[in-house]
């Protein structure tokens, strides 16, 4: 099949390689990592504190890429959230999930909590970029995933382009509790943070509902251009 239809990458179009999915490790290598471990979770970090204050910041934080509104990480990203290729929302999650395991499996974490579309919204787009980023961790740290235990109740426009005061606004009240009980302990997980008013208001819903620690997850955070 390989021979009739190669598969190819997604972004430079060349073959894939043994053990590559979607995207070549030439392509993976140019989307330029945090340099470790930890520094990622450390400007997440930075990003929450600069806008909402040290009570914001989360306990634990992990995210893979810094993140430009150009250049091949942000191709791939449009491709998984806007173009249909849904199985790069379990890769990155495989890559995310590998970033924490470096430091070791997280201990005393009860779930994996994906951020949430709006039913409209996910009618649209067919699926939760999220949820695909949950999946793919959830085999390599060993917790479940937790859709039910959060909801989106208002019907939000896109966060790109608006300065903070317009994403607060846009995200009042866009999450309630879900049908299931919250987690004591959640790994929050959604693809790019921005300014954190998305996740910051979907942990504060989470811990309102019983959350005592929400920790942040993502794939990349935008970067000032």
């Amino acid at each position: 099949m390989h021979l009739l239809f190669p598969e190819v990458c997604i972004l430079c179009q060349k073959p894939l390689g043994e053990g590559e999915e979607h995207i070549c490790a030439g392509c993976f290598n140019d989307f330029n990592p945090f340099p470790s471990v930890l520094a990622g979770g450390a400007a997440l970090k930075s990003t929450v504190r600069a806008h909402f204050g040290e009570k914001a910041v989360p306990a634990a934080a992990w995210c893979l890429y810094p993140y430009r509104s150009r250049g091949s990480l942000h191709e791939a990203m449009h491709a998984m959230k806007y173009g249909g290729l849904f199985p790069l929302g379990e890769l990155f999650g495989k890559r995310l999930g590998e970033l924490i395991c470096q430091g070791g499996v997280p201990v005393g974490f009860d779930a994996i909590v994906p951020v949430p579309l709006h039913h409209l919204k996910r009618i649209e787009r067919t699926y939760n970029q999220a949820e695909a980023l949950a999946r793919g961790m959830a085999g390599l740290i060993g917790l479940p995933v937790a859709t039910r235990s959060l909801e989106r109740c208002v019907y939000t426009g896109t966060q790109t382009g608006l300065g903070l005061e317009a994403r607060r606004e846009n995200m009042a009240g866009a999450f309630r509790p879900g049908r299931e009980r919250c987690p004591a302990r959640v790994l929050l997980v959604d693809d790019v943070l921005t300014t954190g008013a998305t996740m910051v208001s979907a942990a504060k819903v989470l811990k309102a509902a019983g959350a005592v620690e929400v920790a942040f997850a993502t794939v990349a955070l935008t970067e000032k251009e």
